[in-house]
């Protein structure tokens, strides 16, 4: 008996994407969806103002592999979180896009002043450790001044590393983002606040 067998050609996966832009403040973001998300992400790419770069070939799925994995919600746009400045770099020559550019710095400050809330002035030159290292505090009571702790930037923004600035009554500190020194001070409670390992905080130096 002699057997046929048929070969079914392969099917064509469709490429995923990627998602990234800058918000209102110049920060960059991205994240990655998957190919069958892909017009409901566009159609949120849309919404928030962002590029859209489909993946094709290595270079493209090597920046994916390095981003967030996006969520999409009932609203029609998207959780894109924030990014490092030196991957939204690569994304931008990967897609052969201008880059917006970031807000116009005065005698190295920021453009804009964080806002006040009456913890006094200064900036992050002071708020290091020796040999300009962050403090790793073992637990929140040791959460102090000099400190590098994890904030959340909002409900679909994610955790992101911050230094604390200033302490503020009832048990609060007024936080700079460690990778967005010109956004303004953020205000936290001790107890929205997340810990990094040890060895990742000392390993973190000031720039």
């Amino acid at each position: 008996m002699t057997l046929n067998t048929a070969i079914s050609p392969a099917v064509a996966i469709p490429p995923g994407l990627i998602l990234f832009g800058r918000d209102e403040r110049q920060r960059p973001h991205a994240s990655r969806f998957a190919a069958g998300d892909k017009a409901e992400a566009e159609r949120a790419a849309g919404l928030m103002g962002m590029h859209v770069l489909e993946i094709s070939g290595d270079t493209h799925q090597s920046l994916a592999d390095g981003l967030p994995q996006g969520r999409l919600f009932e609203s029609g746009k998207a959780f894109v979180p924030f990014v490092k400045a030196e991957v939204f770099d690569r994304l931008v020559a990967a897609a052969g896009l201008p880059d917006v550019a970031p807000p116009v710095r005065a005698s190295g400050k920021a453009a804009s002043a964080p806002p006040g809330s009456g913890g006094g002035t200064g900036d992050a030159s002071g708020a290091g450790g020796p040999g300009g290292r962050f403090k790793a505090p073992a637990d929140w009571p040791a959460i102090e001044r000099g400190c590098l702790v994890l904030a959340c930037a909002g409900p679909s923004e994610g955790w992101f590393e911050a230094i604390i600035m200033y302490t503020k009554a009832d048990d609060a500190f007024e936080l700079q983002w460690r990778d967005w020194p010109d956004d303004g001070l953020i205000t936290r409670h001790r107890s929205e606040l997340g810990l990094l390992p040890p060895g990742a905080v000392q390993g973190a130096k000031q720039g």
